[in-house]
């Protein structure tokens, strides 16, 4: 029931592939590091309205989560460090749910996904802008 096709929708994802290091433009480590998404992936996913009471979850207690998403491909891609883009949010502009624990089952998998806040991408996007103004190199006065 739970992948039927009216039941699906489009969800757009980003597979966490590391952390990369801010370097100056003299190539000095800075100490910061910013992590690295690989390229953009989409599946076909049974998205929950919204989080139901802890006696029923397949999570238990755990209560840092809005949503649940399943499927019955238990070949999906989608790890506890996948950013999400859910709802016909925009591609091209910030992620929207964070994955935060997986659970499969013999012929199915079920995902606790949580809203991200709007402070929380803007610090990706101050690191990444940090990074690539540090990687400028900046001309000697001398020359």
């Amino acid at each position: 029931m739970r992948n039927m096709l009216r039941n699906q929708q489009l969800v757009y994802f980003r597979l966490y592939e590391g952390q990369e290091e801010i370097v100056d433009q003299y190539g000095n480590s800075t100490g910061t590091y910013v992590p690295k998404y690989g390229d953009l992936m989409s599946a076909n996913l049974c998205v929950s309205p919204n989080k139901g009471s802890t006696e029923a979850e397949q999570f238990g207690t755990l209560m840092d989560y809005d949503r649940t998403m399943t499927t019955s491909d238990v070949h999906v891609p989608i790890d506890e460090n996948s950013v999400l883009w859910v709802d016909g949010a925009d591609i091209t502009g910030p992620w929207n749910y964070e994955v935060k624990k997986k659970a499969p089952w013999k012929n199915s998998i079920q995902f606790a996904i949580s809203q991200v806040s709007v402070s929380a991408y803007s610090d990706y996007l101050e690191k990444l802008s940090n990074m690539e103004q540090a990687k400028v190199v900046t001309p000697n006065a001398e020359d």
